[in-house]
């Protein structure tokens, strides 16, 4: 039996992540799926075979971690995030980057260390590119923090999915408080971001920006709308390679990297 830890079973690359660990290895998968939001009473995530509600950073969710299989897993996958967006990379300030590492980066740290994990796999973007550079904020650093890990020797193997624009929480915080910010597109400080809402409706602007990221991944790395089910292909990826380090999948294509995106080279 081999055993899997999902943190974020209900998100997007969570969902990707258990519906490929059920392609690759069946039911010889035993899977442990955490989530955590408005608690839905007998709510079980689909494709795990145990759903556990809680914070990944109350100790009490740690313990019933633990007790699943005495806390041995051959994958935890950590697909949860949360950390100020909306605003440049570069403006991030020190409290607003500790809130985000707080469940962005920090608990990956601690699972590490708590359990008997053979490979741990967690998420990334590409933060380096112009328009995530001016809206991406203290989780920029936090994908940054997860970059760096990727790379370095643990108590497991380490690896990162690093993905091109979909939607997601994220994606969906950013487009709010750029919507709020365009009632008044002189305050934006980004002349790019700027062009995109001046004498333009909110709704317009929003649409321009989301063009122009995919515009810019595309010609930086071959494609661009990366939908749920690139990202299944991408974790299907991973698992069919080895030792991979960053498993890249932007639009449909796919391809393997050994190299953290460091943002002193890009700010």
């Amino acid at each position: 039996m081999n055993n899997f830890l999902v943190i974020g079973g209900t998100g997007v690359m969570g969902t990707a992540a258990i519906k490929a660990i059920r392609e690759k290895f069946g039911d010889t998968a035993n899977i442990l799926a955490n989530w955590y939001g408005k608690e839905e009473p007998g709510f079980s995530i689909e494709g795990a075979d145990e759903t556990l509600f809680g914070d990944i950073n109350d100790p009490q969710v740690l313990e019933k971690i633990k007790a699943f299989e005495n806390g041995q897993f051959d994958t935890l996958f950590y697909a949860t995030a949360l950390g100020e967006v909306g605003v440049p990379i570069c403006e991030a300030t020190p409290e607003s980057i500790d809130l985000s590492n707080k469940l962005s980066f920090d608990p990956i740290l601690k699972l590490e260390s708590e359990l008997d994990v053979k490979t741990i796999v967690a998420y990334s973007t590409f933060y380096v590119i112009r328009h995530q550079l001016a809206t991406y904020g203290a989780m920029g650093h936090s994908k940054e923090a997860i970059e760096k890990w990727t790379v370095e020797k643990g108590k497991a193997r380490h690896a990162c999915i690093r993905a091109g624009l979909f939607e997601s929480q994220s994606s969906r915080g950013i487009k709010l408080l750029l919507r709020k910010t365009a009632k008044h597109p002189e305050n934006l400080k980004d002349p790019l971001l700027r062009s995109y809402f001046e004498g333009k409706s909110s709704k317009e602007g929003i649409q321009k920006f989301e063009e122009g990221i995919f515009a810019e991944e595309k010609e930086a790395y071959g494609d661009c709308r990366t939908t749920a089910e690139d990202l299944y292909q991408a974790h299907l990826n991973l698992f069919d390679s080895k030792e991979p380090v960053f498993v890249n999948v932007c639009g449909k294509r796919v391809w393997l990297s050994d190299a953290p995106l460091l943002l002193k080279d890009y700010i």
